[in-house]
């Protein structure tokens, strides 16, 4: 089962979003243009360009979603002028430059979805030297928030299930970063502007966000929230700002106390985190009424890394391949350009014949490895 259409059926219904991208595309793409779009997902951004006057637009997504923008394309007279690569953009390449890169990876937080690694990447790879890109900018935003939502997710692991304590599972709920979506109600403070990413030229190195916050009410500060305001274009702003006007339907980001701290209105209370983009890790520091209460968290102590993951990145550990590990080479050793999938599934299932009971099953095992690695 596939929930990959409705969830863009959920991105498809927010008109928040789609007038917010429809101006900057409007904005950006000039007649002429040739525009990638990275991540395109049911390809409506380069849909965008092509109104736009772009000539060519080249949708670059690895999900099967791609052959329902292909027909989409085609539904709305555009297949002539737009090109689907199926793949990561990473791993593509291109007949030519782009003048214009645009994607919606924002995520809830700016880090999280992969935005700084498509950009870094593709700007240097895609794009002309002089080219543009959507969006431009994006802020950080950081609040407190009161959320009984958060409470109840880690008190869970202070309780029972059929008798049996949860209790060791209570230090990773803390450290874990959560979306959810927020309303203005649960805001403790304003939100303040933390940290400005420029997409134009911001790289995959890890960088810090900081905010100096003043509880405005009173209440029991259970997470500091996460949002952003993106800078699309030039006059053209999206964000998911909890109860802001024009806000698009996206979640937030949560990053627990771990158990709820009070705050009188009027209170001052820091907040810093270390974000390392590529490998989706926050470290938070949250410090109440200038130090009087002070707690350090992060995510990576939030990682579920069994014993024997971690054994097997030791410097000392030496690897053996599994024998699927060798049924994988063996189907990427045949993929040389000569020889068709079914040989290859064929090859596969005789000579691992202790992994693959049937033929069906070393098709279903070569699909992966070459959809995957192969080309």
């Amino acid at each position: 089962m596939s929930r990959g259409l409705d969830e863009h059926r959920h991105l498809l219904s927010d008109r928040a979003r789609l007038a917010a991208l429809q101006r900057a595309v409007l904005t950006v793409v000039r007649p002429g243009d040739v525009v990638v779009d990275l991540a395109s997902g049911t390809g409506i951004l380069g849909l965008m360009a092509c109104r736009a006057g772009a000539s060519r637009v080249y949708s670059i997504d690895d999900g099967g979603i791609i052959d329902v923008a292909r027909a989409l394309a085609r539904a709305n007279g555009c297949a002539d002028r737009m090109t689907f690569v199926m793949g990561h953009s990473a791993d593509v390449e291109l007949p030519e430059r782009a003048d214009v890169l645009v994607a919606d990876q924002i995520g809830y937080f700016c880090f999280e979805a992969g935005l700084l690694e498509l950009y870094s990447d593709a700007r240097r790879r895609l794009l002309n030297p002089c080219g543009r890109m959507m969006p431009e900018r994006v802020h950080l935003m950081v609040g407190l928030v009161e959320s009984e939502d958060v409470r109840d997710r880690i008190a869970f692991w202070s309780g029972q299930a059929a008798g049996f304590d949860l209790s060791p599972g209570t230090e990773i709920a803390a450290n874990t970063a959560y979306p959810l979506t927020l309303s203005d109600s649960d805001l403790l403070s304003d939100g303040v502007n933390g940290a400005v990413i420029d997409v134009r030229s911001a790289g995959t190195a890890a960088f810090s966000v900081k905010a100096d916050l003043t509880a405005f009410r009173s209440g029991a500060l259970d997470a500091i929230g996460g949002w952003f305001v993106a800078e699309l274009a030039a006059g053209v702003t999206m964000t998911n700002a909890p109860g802001a006007p024009d806000q698009i339907t996206r979640q937030h980001l949560a990053l627990p106390l771990g158990s709820p701290m009070t705050v009188r209105k009027g209170d001052p209370v820091t907040v810093s985190m270390q974000i390392r983009p590529a490998e989706r890790l926050v470290r938070w520091t949250v410090d109440v009424r200038n130090g009087e209460h002070r707690l350090v968290r992060s995510t990576m102590n939030g990682m579920l890394l069994p014993r024997e993951f971690l054994a097997r990145t030791r410097p000392r550990f030496v690897p053996r391949l599994t024998e699927r590990g060798k049924a994988r080479q063996t189907v990427l050793d045949l993929c040389d350009g000569v020889r068709a999938v079914a040989e290859i599934e064929r090859a596969a299932y005789e000579r691992h014949p202790d992994l693959f009971a049937s033929l069906d099953l070393a098709q279903t095992f070569v699909a992966e490895v070459v959809a995957r690695d192969g080309a």
